[in-house]
């Protein structure tokens, strides 16, 4: 059991918390909500045999509810922004320009053009990630790349 763990952790370790981190925009956060998720990952291991494409569908949906309770909270809505990109431009061989006018976007439309752009989900997949209609994520995608346009021309 421990080894599948071990497996399922060194195998999505990285796309989870990329996804993470395009909810909060902020290390530490991004940090305690990954522990979180991967906490409920081993109390729910015996769900899974093997780390199968279902094991990351699973930990994104896990993930994505984690950082939306974790927006909602009342100490998110309450503190000040501070801005925390750069461990990311460090990691990630990404245009920072990219980077920076993704930041600048809405979670509502940054999200869906992470999991479609970044992480290669499907329209359908995104969908059931997040809970929304088809035609929603559609018009979060168009609408996010419209307002990602905007941003790079600025």
């Amino acid at each position: 059991m421990d080894n599948l763990y071990e497996e399922i952790f060194h195998k999505y370790q990285h796309d989870v918390f990329r996804l993470i981190y395009s909810y909060t925009l902020n290390t530490e956060d991004a940090n305690d909500i990954f522990q979180k998720v991967f906490f409920k990952l081993y109390i729910n291991l015996k769900k899974f045999k093997t780390s199968d494409e279902n094991v990351k569908k699973w930990l994104f949906k896990v993930a994505s509810n984690e950082c939306k309770n974790h927006l909602k909270s009342f100490w998110v809505s309450r503190r000040a922004v501070v801005e925390d990109i750069t461990d990311l431009k460090k990691s990630e061989n990404v245009d920072n320009m990219i980077i920076d006018s993704l930041r600048r976007i809405s979670a509502k439309y940054r999200i869906p053009l992470f999991l479609f752009y970044y992480e290669g989900y499907s329209i359908e997949e995104i969908s059931k990630i997040m809970k929304l209609s088809l035609s929603n994520v559609k018009q979060r995608l168009k609408r996010g790349r419209e307002k990602l346009k905007g941003e790079l021309e600025d």
